[in-house]
């Protein structure tokens, strides 16, 4: 299977996962142009996409989907509140007969991947995450995302790769010039991840299988590279987790990340 984040962040999100003769994006949140730009820089594309799967309607995560369903036979896949909550701009746009409906915790196949959608605390109209198994190996993408329940520790621990969200540093974005409301609603259970709340999430669910970690959505104005990387290596610590045994990367806005192959 081979992986790439082509954009992460706030200005648009899009990643490309490819098993087989399988072609998947994972939101689509730049434009057509972009993400086959950025593929052709790693000599990959997406001629014969299957599918699009959608974690949820904000613009930065479906901005290019009319359009590459348009230069595409790719079907998309959402839940219906998801569909429903999508602006007229983009919604207007797509063709029925490429639409399919999805429902949190019931997995579908395409091809030979199988993929559990399941629900995550944004506030959007139905957020999802993605677990997604193929050849034996597991990937676990999660963005957009406030709070992890117990309750799905469980369904994504121990996966072979996490696209696990890491968006803020607390003290960056309270001393930011953002508004106080945006401040809070970033920090609150429906808002966003920090750096903290990420690798202790991590920390408890990462095991054996576990080699690959990129983070994603990391705020230009609230957050660094080197904040991210900084406290994954203090909790992990903590953890008494080794962080050289894990391949940790931030994923980028403007730069895909390389391919990994799992």
């Amino acid at each position: 299977m081979k992986i790439t984040v082509l954009a992460s962040g706030s200005g648009g999100n899009t990643t490309y996962l490819e098993s087989g003769n399988t072609k998947i994006l994972i939101d689509c949140g730049i434009s057509f142009k972009q993400i086959t730009t950025r593929l052709r820089s790693h000599d990959l594309n997406i001629d014969n996409l299957d599918a699009v799967l959608i974690t949820h309607e904000h613009n930065d995560h479906i901005k290019g989907l009319d359009v590459t369903l348009k230069r595409s036979d790719a079907i998309v896949y959402l839940t219906e509140e998801t569909f429903l909550g999508t602006h007229p701009k983009v919604k207007d746009n797509l063709v029925f007969s490429q639409v399919s409906f999805i429902t949190p915790y019931e997995s579908l196949n395409i091809n030979n991947v199988e993929i559990l959608p399941f629900s995550i605390s944004h506030d959007a109209s139905d957020a999802v995450g993605y677990i997604i198994n193929t050849d034996g190996k597991k990937i676990v993408y999660v963005t957009d995302i406030g709070y992890l329940p117990n309750r799905d520790h469980d369904l994504i621990r121990n996966a072979d790769m996490y696209i696990f969200e890491s968006n803020y540093d607390v003290t960056l974005l309270y001393t930011s010039n953002r508004p106080f409301y945006l401040k809070q609603r970033i920090d609150s259970i429906k808002g966003h991840m920090s750096n903290n709340d990420s690798a202790y999430n991590l920390a408890q669910l990462v095991g054996d299988k576990t080699k690959n970690i990129i983070l994603a959505h990391r705020s230009k104005e609230c957050n660094t590279n080197e904040l991210a990387l900084e406290t994954y290596n203090e909790v992990f610590k903590d953890y008494g987790l080794n962080i050289d045994d894990y391949n940790i990367i931030v994923a980028h806005q403007d730069i895909p990340t390389k391919v990994f192959e799992i």
